[in-house]
């Protein structure tokens, strides 16, 4: 009654599975990592259920050569799984020397299987003792270095896994009585606790790679809309969050918060007769002029075809006034020339205000954008100041 019930729970192992196939659909995949997790993944449990799940085909006593091939498939789904591990932690893997370890793995089983059960015990003992080995050694960075609740949890998994193959071949090399043909030669009371784990490992461990992947993908989405695709400076949302929580943590010193709208002079000139794209390479070089011209801490962003904001902590408005100043000077007499040939004398007018306390954030931009009106209306290639209100 023991065999068949372990038996059974191989069968189900493989149903679990090929259910977990399903829902691991390489299309889905957002780029090319995810991609290749998905589709390894699937062909790992593909290959786990069809080749556990003919178990049911065979009333008792099961064949010789249907417990080689279950063994084969849960050795060799297991040792997929470090391919499909590995490019879940970020490696770049090579589906060619899958395949070969995977060949090795059927010479092996092909060269023990006469040796009846035994052999089979002994291969796939070892094998899944390697392949869960394999696992943590191509995937380490799951178990050492995690990002999240579910990459912990698949690292967790991973070491459970090695630690039970570990377990399974040690009592191997103790045991004393005859083969069984369920091929867990362990104490009893682990028998049926091993039995139940291979059952609900396979959707178990479907659920955590879709899981981390769907993590990715918000984050993703999340630094996207967060992010201005073209110069990589802060989206109007990222600048308004970034902005609370840097007044948040100034309102209990003595700095401000310095607010600066930075508008290139003459900017449609230079689409209109050198094009979009030497428009998009003088904004991307103007964000990383920018960048590397304010403090660490300083926010900037793009908030509008060729306006930035820069948000900077000073002590007081001449500070202000300065990083200002400073900024007009760099953009000024940056050598454009050498980014885009014919482009010279590309000057920058900027409004720059103090966010008042207890101000509306929308308020001090108002402020700093009128200024920057008057810096333009005054001839460009300027600073002017917004009134306190």
């Amino acid at each position: 009654m023991l065999s068949l019930d372990v038996i059974s729970s191989f069968a189900i192992c493989g149903i679990a599975a090929l259910a977990g196939a399903g829902l691991l659909r390489p299309s889905q995949g957002y780029d090319e990592a995810s991609t290749a997790v998905l589709r390894i993944s699937r062909d790992a449990f593909i290959l786990m259920g069809v080749g556990m799940s003919q178990i049911l085909l065979h009333p008792a006593p099961v064949p010789l050569w249907s417990m080689a091939t279950l063994a084969f498939a849960s050795t060799g789904g297991l040792t997929m799984m470090a391919w499909a591990l590995a490019a879940l932690s970020g490696r770049v893997v090579s589906r060619g020397t899958m395949w070969l370890a995977l060949g090795v793995l059927l010479v092996a089983c092909a060269a023990l299987a006469p040796l009846g059960v035994r052999g089979v015990t002994w291969f796939v003992t070892w094998g899944l003792a390697a392949a869960s080995a394999l696992v943590m050694g191509m995937a380490h960075r799951l178990v050492l270095r995690p990002r999240g609740l579910d990459e912990r949890l698949t690292g967790l998994l991973m070491v459970a896994v090695a630690a039970s193959s570990a377990c399974r071949l040690v009592y191997l090399f103790a045991w004393e009585g005859p083969y069984e043909t369920h091929l867990l030669h362990l104490p009893q009371t682990l028998v049926m606790l091993y039995a139940l784990m291979y059952g609900v490992l396979p959707i178990l461990a479907v659920i955590l790679v879709l899981n981390v992947l769907n993590a990715r993908l918000q984050g993703r989405l999340h630094q996207l809309a967060m992010t201005d695709a073209l110069t990589g400076t802060l989206s109007r949302a990222a600048l308004a969050e970034g902005a609370a929580l840097l007044r948040a943590r100034l309102s209990a010193g003595r700095q401000r918060l310095a607010v600066l709208m930075v508008d290139l002079d003459n900017f449609k000139t230079v689409n209109d007769t050198l094009g979009h794209a030497a428009g998009d390479q003088v904004l991307r070089r103007a964000a990383v002029m920018l960048r590397s011209a304010v403090r660490p801490d300083a926010l900037l962003a793009r908030y509008g075809g060729e306006e930035f904001v820069v948000m900077v902590p000073v002590a007081d408005l001449d500070a202000a006034c300065q990083v200002a100043e400073r900024l007009r000077v760099l953009l000024a007499q940056a050598p454009w020339n050498d980014l885009q040939p014919g482009l010279q004398g590309l000057t920058t007018s900027v409004g720059v205000t103090l966010l008042e306390t207890g101000e509306p954030m929308e308020r001090a931009l108002s402020r700093a954008d009128e200024a920057l009106y008057r810096a333009k209306n005054g001839g460009r290639n300027q600073v002017q100041v917004g009134a306190a209100p």
